[in-house]
């Protein structure tokens, strides 16, 4: 992913305090990003960016639609988000790392890039399974019908006669 100068922020012009920034997320936002769970969406990020002498405090607000593929039908849908999120970035000179929940970056550094951390969040708002329930205007009815078809042969061929051979093995567990 290349950074994207929309959500850079310098924060070595900012006054101390809180700053105050606005993002519109979409489809084009998520195509920066190669293996995205999510392809698009109309989501807005509201960033709280609180700036101190030795840290960053960042509060986001996320909220909107995302578009996730059914995993039943395989057609979009729309899904609702709303995420509160605190990011704490401390400057340091020592090694830097990842201390937890705590980011940590160079005292030289004098911008910081958001997308990732948005793009975490927004992703980390899909569903683990996502299923229509076959009645929505965006539900694929082809593939619904499919797969109920399926599902009927399915259940006819379990009516099949067992062979006798196998039958008596059955019982063989119940000695």
């Amino acid at each position: 992913m290349k950074p994207n100068k929309a959500y850079i922020i310098p924060f070595v012009g900012l006054k101390l305090g809180n700053n105050e920034f606005e993002y519109s997320i979409d489809k084009k936002f998520f195509d920066e990003f190669e293996y995205s769970l999510v392809k698009n969406g109309d989501v807005k990020v509201h960033l709280t960016f609180n700036k101190q002498e030795t840290m960053f405090i960042l509060d986001f607000f996320i909220k909107g639609t995302i578009e996730v593929a059914c995993d039943r039908c395989l057609a979009p849908y729309p899904h609702d988000i709303e995420v509160n999120e605190r990011q704490i970035v401390k400057l340091s000179d020592s090694d830097i790392n990842e201390e937890g929940e705590i980011i940590v970056i160079s005292r030289a550094a004098y911008e910081y890039d958001v997308a990732p951390l948005i793009y975490e969040y927004i992703n980390l708002q899909v569903p683990i399974i996502t299923a229509c329930d076959g009645q929505q205007s965006f539900c694929d009815q082809e593939m619904i019908s499919k797969l109920n078809e399926l599902r009927t042969e399915e259940t006819e061929s379990d009516e099949k006669p067992i062979d006798p051979r196998w039958d008596a093995l059955k019982n063989f567990g119940e000695n």
